[in-house]
């Protein structure tokens, strides 16, 4: 199944989604509160000896296991794959139980291995999305490799093979990409790869940017979509909004929790697809976002703290923003005065003789020997027609704009002027409109004989 590369549902240029909002009310409050001395202990007590009863399993069932197989490079066989591990998922989904989650529906037809050996699971919200991963039945995931040290779950997620990152480790994603394709493309029984492609948690309201790891074997995948639908949300958790602690305890002193997944259609990607990983990831999420009427963030997980960043200097949270001070912070120019960078690059104007030019050239430019991940997002960004021909001073122009001593028609003004007298005023105007107001085209506006920053300052 292909899909053509299709523009958001709607814009989400100035939608954050790492904010979670919560009001409880007063009731709400109270119940929690009720709940927490009588029906939070009892669960707390079933939960715990439940684990610890998983645990016993795993103690007497995990040695003699191989080398390989606890690497994940052999996939597991005999009695631990067909009773002790469905046990101990069983035994698993039952601490979930008790702690609210009674029924989880799955709504469409689960693909078998050998279809899809890759389950992309989104959007990705809440650490308790761990209970649907469980649902699953526990296929492999990738963890950080402190998982194993965690008491209890340590010793259980070996019995899911899954594969082992080093966060400290700055190859980490590099080679966690080459475990992927290598567990994928083995030709072995493994069971399927479960992964989230967002990489980290949202709020729900619109998909992240996927990472290109699930999407680089180039094999079919199987999307899977999450539903909470309790009337409160108290599992949802983000960057800016209610903590880990709160959320927790909200979610642990409710009656019940609803959700449901859906699995959608096996995608195959094609020749194209398979050579192109982030032609495969965008048409895959542009699928689900047809499929489910869920809007696309032009924002990655990566981009969080830069959003908070903008806002908190004042800046319009628009993703050209924010990808600017990510890629500015990526390739160590962000401790530099932006006005001494504004003259280092004009006097570099006057000696570069083509200002147009792919990724590659903008990388030339900049001083970069490669075109890192923050570059190819700018880059994508800014080019909003995608015919992979950028004018390099769309740098410098970003630079402008986030300066704080200047006013902001000012700001405005020079961002404009930084392209010079050349033609193609309504592609710099694009531009601009692009960084400030996150406008993705000109379409909104009919003229384009006269540049007025005030309207552009204008809320």
């Amino acid at each position: 199944m292909t899909v053509e590369k299709s523009k958001p549902i709607m814009s989400a240029e100035v939608l954050n989604p790492f904010i979670v909002k919560q009001r409880l009310s007063l009731f709400q409050i109270l119940k929690s509160v009720l709940l927490s001395f009588t029906l939070l202990p009892i669960r707390f007590l079933f939960m715990i000896l439940t684990l610890l009863f998983a645990w016993v399993i795993g103690v007497i069932t995990l040695p003699g296991i191989t080398k390989e197989q606890a690497l994940g490079i052999e996939p597991l066989n005999g009695w631990r794959r067909r009773w002790a591990k469905p046990f101990i998922t069983k035994l698993a989904r039952l601490v979930f139980f008790f702690g609210g989650w009674y029924w989880i529906p799955q709504k469409g037809c689960r693909a078998s291995a050998k279809e899809a050996p890759i389950l992309l699971v989104m959007p990705h919200s809440t650490f308790f999305d761990t209970v649907l991963v469980i649902a699953l039945g526990c296929p492999s995931m990738v963890v950080k490799d402190s998982t194993e040290r965690i008491p209890f779950f340590g010793r259980l997620v070996k019995y899911a093979q899954p594969l082992f990152v080093t966060s400290e480790d700055p190859n980490s994603r590099r080679k966690i990409a080459e475990k992927i394709r290598e567990r994928v493309t083995s030709g072995k029984d493994f069971e399927q790869l479960l992964l989230f492609p967002e990489g980290g948690c949202g709020n729900r309201k619109a998909l992240l940017q996927f990472k290109l790891g699930a999407f680089a074997p180039g094999v079919p995948v199987q999307p899977v979509f999450i539903r909470y639908k309790n009337d409160l949300d108290t599992c949802t958790w983000s960057w800016e909004g209610p903590g880990a602690l709160k959320q927790l305890w909200l979610t642990l002193t409710q009656l019940s929790i609803h959700c449901e997944l859906e699995f959608l259609p096996v995608y195959r990607p094609s020749e194209y697809e398979r050579e192109n990983p982030r032609f495969f990831a965008d048409n895959i999420r542009s699928f689900v976002s047809s499929w489910t009427e869920t809007p696309m963030s032009s924002f990655s997980v990566e981009d969080a703290r830069f959003l908070k960043m903008a806002k908190e200097n004042f800046l319009p949270p628009t993703a050209a923003l924010v990808k600017l001070l990510r890629l500015r912070k990526s390739i160590g120019r962000h401790h530099i005065d932006l006005c001494d960078e504004l003259l280092e690059l004009k006097g570099k104007r006057k000696y570069f003789e083509k200002m147009r030019g792919n990724v590659k050239h903008m990388a030339f430019y900049l001083g970069l020997e490669r075109c890192s991940e923050a570059l190819n997002d700018f880059y994508r960004t800014l080019d909003q027609h995608e015919t992979n021909s950028l004018d390099v001073r769309v740098y410098d122009a970003g630079l402008y704009l986030l300066r704080t001593d200047l006013k902001v028609r000012e700001k405005l003004r020079r961002a404009f002027k930084v392209f010079g007298s050349e033609n193609a005023p309504a592609e710099h105007l694009e531009t601009i409109l692009l960084y400030w107001k996150g406008v993705p085209t000109l379409k909104a506006f009919s003229q384009l004989d006269k540049f007025d920053p005030e309207e552009l300052h204008s809320s």
